[in-house]
């Protein structure tokens, strides 16, 4: 048996004590952005109840948010196309529906909700395909495309077919009638695939776009002032990352707003002044390390956007296939940051690793020249105490720098997960810097739980119970 960490409860209560303090001493009178919050992959989340979506409400407000991107699509039990729900039927909104009682709490405090989807494919979408193969997008190749996925595999659709633009504005509209109470709408173009049939290709995204131009006047017929996020590849006609292809020059509506990212929907300057709202996305928050967030935050606000959404995602579904290609993946259940020590449907997001990620970006959202160390020592002394020491202070920030390292998507750390190790080394794919990183990591392991012997509070516990925990799973696999 694994030795747990303290109990959910008693980090909570204590924690709420920092949750509590922040706002008097991290942030300053002006934020940088308008927009603040996460992009949460909720879809991919299934085994997260109301409760523990209320708490992570509460985060998203501590950490100074008013926008909670939910991505929805392949999460609610749609009554026209079941098969869009079926590989997703664990899902607890799916099981019990509570998404609309969400939405009330999120207003509650202040947030709003934008609902999340990819216009003919990605998760729920790509499984229609599978009952409607002739409706699959054409490859590069001029061959159906092969099945991809995370999480939900399945065949992205080619837009030029009438009947995939009408599946796509029937579950669209049964998806916000069923919770008319969302303030808006993220259309978020593929970043994986794209249909190259002879009417799609070049034309790709102007066939795309007829879809959305019909969902946004819908939309915005019933409600003038829902918002509406989309890519600039309708608008840009900038080459678009990855398929060869240029965006379309399309009229821009300024009641759109605009969404960008560093790897698949690059900043364009013009755009950016026509529109109203503009929001920066990247992964730093969900995969990288505080001076990363304090860049991303420093670029958004380089770029002029009038918001910086990150993704700070953590998905719990049970794998069906090889994720990222790693067959040790299948048929387990992901575990967030590879935090094992969670139990089922707990949020993760009042663990040390995450509490440092979300605190970055509580800080740099709001002052992006905030200095690094700064904000490493407020965080410390807000999280181990004002008696703390330098010395303490980095040794937090260590232990979430090994909880990032390596880490992908839909794969913990291999410093932290044995499991990723042990498969690693078995493909080959564990290089002998990789290994040596992986025992100076655990021993800096073994000094912070020295460190943290004879100090009192529930940051120093918390510290030697992740230490102690990671650094079991290696001595269990020596028994």
């Amino acid at each position: 048996m694994m030795p747990r960490c303290p109990s959910f409860k008693v980090v909570a209560a204590a924690f709420a004590l920092v949750r509590a303090a922040m706002p008097f001493f991290l942030f300053s009178a002006e934020p940088a952005f308008a927009q603040r919050g996460y992009y949460l992959t909720f879809m991919r989340m299934p085994t997260y109840g109301i409760e523990a979506w209320k708490s992570i409400v509460d985060d998203v407000h501590d950490d100074g948010g008013n926008l909670l991107i939910l991505w929805i699509a392949g999460a609610f039990r749609s009554e026209k196309y079941p098969i869009t729900w079926k590989y997703n039927a664990d899902h607890e909104n799916v099981k019990s529906e509570f998404l609309n009682v969400l939405i009330d709490y999120a207003h509650s405090k202040k947030i709003r909700i934008i609902l999340g989807f990819t216009p003919f494919g990605y998760d729920g979408v790509n499984q229609y395909a599978l009952e409607n193969p002739d409706l699959r997008a054409t490859g590069p190749d001029g061959k159906p495309v092969a099945s991809f996925g995370i999480g939900c595999w399945g065949y992205n659709l080619c837009p030029s077919m009438p009947e995939s633009q009408v599946f796509m504005r029937e579950y669209l509209l049964e998806m916000l009638g069923r919770y008319s109470k969302a303030d808006g709408l993220l259309v978020e173009s593929s970043d994986y695939a794209i249909c190259h049939c002879s009417n799609c290709g070049r034309q790709y995204f102007k066939q795309e776009f007829k879809f959305v131009k019909i969902i946004s006047e819908e939309c915005w017929t019933k409600n003038p002032e829902v918002q509406i996020y989309l890519y600039p590849h309708y608008f840009s006609g900038a080459k678009v990352p990855g398929f060869g292809v240029d965006a379309a020059k399309l009229p821009f509506d300024p009641r759109w707003g605009l969404f960008f990212t560093p790897h698949s929907a690059l900043p364009d300057a013009e755009l950016i002044k026509r529109a109203h709202r503009s929001i920066f996305w990247d992964d730093s928050p969900a995969l990288r390390q505080p001076q990363d967030i304090k860049a991303a935050a420093s670029r958004a606000r380089e770029i002029g956007v009038t918001g910086y959404v990150p993704s700070l995602e953590t998905f719990s579904f049970i794998s069906t296939h090889g994720e990222e290609n790693s067959p040790w993946t299948k048929n387990r259940r992901q575990i967030p940051l590879g935090m094992g020590w969670l139990a089922h449907g707990q949020s993760p997001y009042r663990e040390l690793p995450l509490m440092l990620q979300r605190m970055a970006y509580r800080e740099f959202s709001n002052n992006p020249d905030l200095t690094l160390d700064a904000y490493k020592t407020k965080v410390g002394k807000a999280i181990l105490g004002q008696q703390s020491t330098a010395n303490d202070i980095a040794d937090l920030f260590d232990l979430q720098n090994i909880f990032a390292y390596k880490r992908t998507w839909c794969q913990p750390s291999p410093a932290v997960s044995h499991d990723r190790y042990k498969a690693m080394k078995a493909g080959n794919s564990l290089d002998a810097d990789t290994e040596r990183q992986i025992r100076e990591f655990h021993l800096r392991l073994q000094a912070i739980l020295k460190n943290t012997n004879n100090k009192n509070g529930t940051g120093y516990n918390k510290m030697a119970s992740i230490c102690r925990w990671v650094l079991t799973q290696w001595d269990k696999s020596a028994e």
